[in-house]
């Protein structure tokens, strides 16, 4: 019984790891924006999007 609850938390703190992993990659996305230190900053969006599609 300790083996299969010693398994299961170690699995569970690898998934909390890799969940955090997620959430920090998601939140640095979102600010990149804010802190891209190229001179001629990142397109927006909005440019991107309209690149793709072409209209």
């Amino acid at each position: 019984m300790d083996d299969e609850k010693e398994k299961y938390s170690l699995i569970d703190w690898i998934g909390s790891v890799i969940g955090f992993v997620v959430i920090v990659f998601i939140i640095f996305i979102l600010i990149w924006p804010l802190i891209d230190p190229t001179p001629n900053k990142s397109s927006s969006l909005k440019e991107n999007l309209h690149q793709a599609t072409g209209k």
